[in-house]
């Protein structure tokens, strides 16, 4: 019993450390490398990760001496281009790839980029990929949301089952005067990558409803303007008219609105969003930030890009994203599924 004490203690201590953002779960593999490379490894892709690839070059160059790190940074639509062109050896994403860009490689390969989900999104980060929240008016009775519903608001042909679209707060359960009152629908610029995200976890690549709006101020063209721009005019829409709801980033909380608990079905459990649940990936909406690279399947790796990823998926660089704190670091069950991509030595 003694032991056994010792040894749920221990686990219950090592869930508590990786709850409150360490990566030093004792499950997280320590970085081995299968060789010492050398050379340069060429990284693009999303802004974001220019703190994080400072921390890893860092890291690295005590682990591979001889390897040099660069990186050009610049956005993640940048990635795909320099990956097939070779211009790049890592492409580092910030959001899920698209169907067009994998159509584009497909022109080019017979396979398709190899992708490692890196780290779990943000809970409330400025400037990064962060969990998409559901916001309403503070004074909405509503208490939490399934993503059979939300897709019912939502979507135009409700591929989560809904029986019909919902287009008023009566329809969600609420009585008296709000049984009534239309659902003003606030969404997202469809090119984005939360609105890309969204399509794909929540619509299941359906088509976004006819009826929805962008907020009053908020940019209606790619590049027009910052997601942040997007989200204080979806506050400022939300914290006046009582029977509107809306998607933004947890960072974008304010005392005039609320953000729902959500469960993937209408059965619950209802999860609200807290760094915890983002962290643990119980939250419905959480994200995934990625790496892609060019690995035919019929040909062995590149020692350095093998390397890289190997890092990545260690403890080494899972404690690196801590360090960070952009993001989030990955279970250990989920850096072992990340890591059999690897296939073995390279």
């Amino acid at each position: 019993m003694k032991a056994f004490a010792a040894t749920f203690s221990a686990l219950v201590l090592a869930a508590r450390v990786f709850a409150e953002g360490s990566a030093e779960d004792p499950a997280i593999p320590e970085y081995r490398p299968a060789q010492q490379v050398s050379g340069d490894l060429v990284l693009w892709g999303d802004d974001a990760f220019i703190p994080q690839m400072r921390v890893w070059a860092n890291e690295l160059k005590e682990l591979q001496p001889n390897l040099k790190v660069r990186w050009f940074l610049k956005g993640t639509s940048t990635a795909i281009g320099a990956l097939y062109t070779g211009t790049a050896q890592v492409g580092l994403y910030g959001r899920e790839i698209r169907p067009l860009e994998i159509t584009a490689w497909k022109r080019i390969f017979p396979y398709e980029p190899l992708g490692f989900s890196i780290a779990t999104g943000g809970y409330n980060t400025y400037n990064g990929t962060n969990a998409v929240a559901v916001f309403v008016n503070r004074d909405n009775p509503l208490e939490h949301l399934s993503l059979t519903q939300l897709d019912a608001i939502y979507s135009r042909d409700r591929r989560r089952g809904a029986p019909g679209a919902v287009r008023t707060w009566g329809q969600l359960g609420l009585t008296g005067e709000w049984a009534e009152r239309p659902i003003v629908v606030y969404g997202l610029d469809e090119p984005t990558g939360t609105a890309q995200f969204m399509q794909a976890r929540l619509l299941l690549e359906g088509p976004w409803a006819y009826d929805i709006r962008l907020p009053k101020g908020a940019p209606n063209r790619m590049y027009a303007g910052s997601g942040n721009d997007a989200a204080k005019a979806l506050v400022r829409a939300l914290a006046a008219d009582p029977g509107a709801i809306g998607l933004a980033s947890f960072y974008n909380a304010d005392p005039a609105i609320k953000a729902l608990p959500l469960g993937e079905t209408d059965a619950g459990p209802f999860i609200a969003g807290t760094k915890e649940t983002v962290l643990s990936r119980a939250y419905p909406l959480s994200r995934l930030v990625y790496l892609f690279v060019n690995k035919d399947p019929k040909k062995s790796w590149d020692p350095k890009v093998y390397e890289f990823v190997n890092f990545v998926l260690s403890r080494a660089g899972q404690k690196g994203i801590v360090e960070v704190n952009t993001y989030h670091p990955l279970p250990a069950a989920t850096l072992d599924k990340e890591r059999q991509k690897l296939g073995g030595h390279p």
